[in-house]
Protein backbone atom coordinates (compact mmCIF):
# COMPACT_ATOMS: atom_id res chain seq x y z
CA UNK A 1 0.00 0.00 0.00
CA UNK A 2 1.17 3.52 -1.44
CA UNK A 3 2.13 6.11 1.82
CA UNK A 4 0.88 9.64 0.61
CA UNK A 5 2.39 11.98 3.27
CA UNK A 6 4.19 14.43 0.27
CA UNK A 7 1.90 17.61 -0.42
CA UNK A 8 2.12 19.70 -3.82
CA UNK A 9 4.20 22.10 -2.72
CA UNK A 10 6.81 19.45 -1.36
CA UNK A 11 6.56 17.75 -4.22
CA UNK A 12 7.34 20.25 -6.38
CA UNK A 13 9.72 21.31 -4.49
CA UNK A 14 11.76 18.09 -4.82
CA UNK A 15 10.89 18.16 -8.83
CA UNK A 16 11.92 21.34 -9.28
CA UNK A 17 8.66 21.94 -10.88
CA UNK A 18 5.58 24.51 -10.18
CA UNK A 19 2.22 22.98 -8.28
CA UNK A 20 0.63 23.84 -11.73
CA UNK A 21 3.35 20.77 -13.31
CA UNK A 22 2.05 18.49 -10.55
CA UNK A 23 -1.32 19.35 -10.79
CA UNK A 24 -0.97 18.62 -14.84
CA UNK A 25 0.38 15.05 -13.77
CA UNK A 26 -2.27 14.12 -11.31
CA UNK A 27 -4.99 14.93 -13.90
CA UNK A 28 -3.09 13.29 -16.70
CA UNK A 29 -2.97 10.10 -14.34
CA UNK A 30 0.82 10.17 -13.85
CA UNK A 31 0.82 10.84 -10.55
CA UNK A 32 -1.80 9.24 -7.88
CA UNK A 33 -3.07 10.89 -5.00
CA UNK A 34 -5.05 10.94 -1.82
CA UNK A 35 -7.51 13.72 -0.76
CA UNK A 36 -7.69 14.40 3.12
CA UNK A 37 -9.76 17.55 4.43
CA UNK A 38 -9.47 19.29 0.88
CA UNK A 39 -5.64 18.47 0.79
CA UNK A 40 -4.00 16.56 -2.02
CA UNK A 41 -1.57 14.37 -1.01
CA UNK A 42 0.72 12.40 -3.16
CA UNK A 43 3.01 9.29 -3.06
CA UNK A 44 6.70 9.36 -2.00
CA UNK A 45 7.77 6.83 -4.16
CA UNK A 46 6.21 8.37 -7.05
CA UNK A 47 7.72 11.74 -7.01
CA UNK A 48 11.55 9.46 -6.88
CA UNK A 49 10.60 7.79 -9.59
CA UNK A 50 9.65 10.86 -11.44
CA UNK A 51 12.81 12.20 -9.87
CA UNK A 52 14.84 9.59 -11.61
CA UNK A 53 13.19 9.47 -15.11
CA UNK A 54 13.84 13.55 -15.52
CA UNK A 55 17.28 12.95 -14.37
CA UNK A 56 17.70 10.09 -16.82
CA UNK A 57 16.20 12.10 -19.42
CA UNK A 58 18.71 14.59 -18.94
CA UNK A 59 21.75 11.86 -18.47
CA UNK A 60 20.39 10.21 -21.53
CA UNK A 61 20.60 13.50 -23.79
CA UNK A 62 24.34 13.93 -22.77
CA UNK A 63 25.42 10.39 -22.82
CA UNK A 64 23.76 9.44 -26.24
CA UNK A 65 25.39 12.47 -27.87
CA UNK A 66 28.75 11.75 -26.89
CA UNK A 67 28.34 8.19 -27.69
CA UNK A 68 26.51 8.42 -31.11
CA UNK A 69 29.00 11.49 -32.32
CA UNK A 70 32.11 9.19 -31.22
CA UNK A 71 30.92 6.00 -31.97
CA UNK A 72 28.91 6.02 -35.22
CA UNK A 73 32.07 5.85 -37.55
CA UNK A 74 31.31 5.36 -41.18
CA UNK A 75 34.06 3.13 -43.51
CA UNK A 76 34.91 5.18 -46.68
CA UNK A 77 33.48 2.13 -48.93
CA UNK A 78 29.51 3.11 -47.45
CA UNK A 79 26.88 4.29 -48.87
CA UNK A 80 27.22 8.14 -48.45
CA UNK A 81 23.29 8.45 -49.48
CA UNK A 82 22.67 6.14 -46.64
CA UNK A 83 24.86 7.70 -43.86
CA UNK A 84 23.90 10.75 -44.31
CA UNK A 85 20.23 9.55 -44.00
CA UNK A 86 21.26 8.07 -40.65
CA UNK A 87 23.11 11.19 -39.51
CA UNK A 88 20.26 13.53 -40.55
CA UNK A 89 17.89 11.52 -38.48
CA UNK A 90 20.09 11.12 -35.55
CA UNK A 91 20.61 14.77 -35.62
CA UNK A 92 16.85 15.44 -36.03
CA UNK A 93 16.56 13.40 -32.95
CA UNK A 94 18.86 14.46 -30.44
CA UNK A 95 17.45 18.76 -31.74
CA UNK A 96 13.66 17.30 -31.06
CA UNK A 97 14.99 16.50 -27.47
CA UNK A 98 17.05 19.33 -26.95
CA UNK A 99 13.74 21.08 -27.99
CA UNK A 100 11.57 19.29 -25.81
CA UNK A 101 13.95 20.28 -23.11
CA UNK A 102 13.93 23.56 -23.78
CA UNK A 103 10.49 24.31 -24.05
CA UNK A 104 9.58 22.11 -20.51
CA UNK A 105 12.25 24.28 -18.98
CA UNK A 106 11.21 27.79 -20.28
CA UNK A 107 7.49 26.37 -18.96
CA UNK A 108 8.48 26.50 -15.28
CA UNK A 109 10.57 29.69 -15.67
CA UNK A 110 7.43 30.95 -16.85
CA UNK A 111 5.12 29.38 -14.19
CA UNK A 112 7.95 30.40 -11.47
CA UNK A 113 8.31 33.89 -12.69
CA UNK A 114 4.38 34.30 -12.66
CA UNK A 115 4.45 32.91 -9.16
CA UNK A 116 6.98 35.39 -8.25
CA UNK A 117 4.76 38.46 -9.54
CA UNK A 118 1.90 37.13 -7.35
CA UNK A 119 3.83 36.93 -4.48
CA UNK A 120 5.19 40.73 -4.83
CA UNK A 121 1.75 41.43 -5.06
CA UNK A 122 0.97 40.63 -2.32
CA UNK A 123 4.00 41.60 -0.54
CA UNK A 124 2.99 44.70 -1.68
CA UNK A 125 -0.38 44.59 -0.29
CA UNK A 126 0.88 43.57 3.23
CA UNK A 127 3.44 46.65 3.63
CA UNK A 128 0.00 49.11 2.86
CA UNK A 129 -1.42 47.00 5.37
CA UNK A 130 1.39 47.18 7.57
CA UNK A 131 1.60 50.56 7.25
CA UNK A 132 -2.02 51.52 8.05
CA UNK A 133 -2.29 49.89 11.00
CA UNK A 134 -2.83 51.56 14.75
CA UNK A 135 -0.43 50.47 17.55
CA UNK A 136 -2.89 48.94 19.74
CA UNK A 137 -2.64 45.15 21.36
CA UNK A 138 -5.31 43.89 19.20
CA UNK A 139 -3.13 45.15 15.81
CA UNK A 140 -0.20 44.19 17.04
CA UNK A 141 -0.69 40.81 17.04
CA UNK A 142 -2.17 40.94 13.78
CA UNK A 143 0.29 43.26 12.57
CA UNK A 144 3.09 40.70 13.88
CA UNK A 145 1.20 38.00 11.81
CA UNK A 146 1.09 40.11 8.40
CA UNK A 147 5.06 40.80 8.99
CA UNK A 148 5.31 37.05 9.50
CA UNK A 149 3.52 36.38 6.50
CA UNK A 150 5.20 39.06 4.16
CA UNK A 151 8.76 37.31 5.14
CA UNK A 152 7.67 33.89 4.61
CA UNK A 153 6.25 35.15 1.22
CA UNK A 154 9.75 37.11 0.47
CA UNK A 155 11.55 33.79 1.66
CA UNK A 156 9.63 31.96 -0.97
CA UNK A 157 10.75 34.59 -3.63
CA UNK A 158 14.02 33.95 -2.94
CA UNK A 159 13.68 30.13 -3.24
CA UNK A 160 11.91 30.72 -7.22
CA UNK A 161 14.71 32.75 -8.44
CA UNK A 162 17.34 30.91 -7.53
CA UNK A 163 15.03 27.85 -8.80
CA UNK A 164 14.76 29.73 -11.73
CA UNK A 165 18.66 30.59 -12.00
CA UNK A 166 19.77 26.93 -11.55
CA UNK A 167 16.56 26.23 -14.69
CA UNK A 168 18.78 28.91 -16.60
CA UNK A 169 22.11 27.24 -16.28
CA UNK A 170 20.99 23.95 -16.94
CA UNK A 171 19.45 25.12 -20.01
CA UNK A 172 22.73 26.90 -21.11
CA UNK A 173 24.36 23.78 -20.71
CA UNK A 174 22.09 22.03 -22.71
CA UNK A 175 22.68 24.64 -25.53
CA UNK A 176 26.53 24.07 -25.52
CA UNK A 177 25.98 19.96 -25.28
CA UNK A 178 23.47 20.61 -28.38
CA UNK A 179 26.22 22.68 -30.15
CA UNK A 180 28.79 20.02 -29.49
CA UNK A 181 26.50 17.35 -30.42
CA UNK A 182 26.15 19.44 -34.03
CA UNK A 183 29.27 20.49 -35.03
CA UNK A 184 30.76 16.56 -34.20
CA UNK A 185 27.99 15.62 -36.25
CA UNK A 186 28.89 18.43 -38.76
CA UNK A 187 32.39 17.02 -38.66
CA UNK A 188 31.24 13.30 -38.82
CA UNK A 189 29.66 14.76 -42.53
CA UNK A 190 32.51 16.08 -44.19
CA UNK A 191 35.00 13.72 -42.94
CA UNK A 192 33.29 11.19 -44.80
CA UNK A 193 32.37 13.24 -47.71
CA UNK A 194 28.82 12.85 -46.95
CA UNK A 195 28.59 17.11 -47.75
CA UNK A 196 30.72 19.53 -48.71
Amino acid sequence: MKSYNLSREKAALELGVSTRTIDRYVKSGKLSYKKIANKVLLANDEILALKQEFAQLHTEVSSELIHEATEKTYPVTSNPVAVRADLDQAIEEKIDKFFLIFKEKDKMIEEKNKIIFVLQQRIGELETKIQSMIALPDYNREKQATLLEKQKLEERIEQLKTSIKSEKTKSFVLLIMACVFITLALFLLVRYNIIG
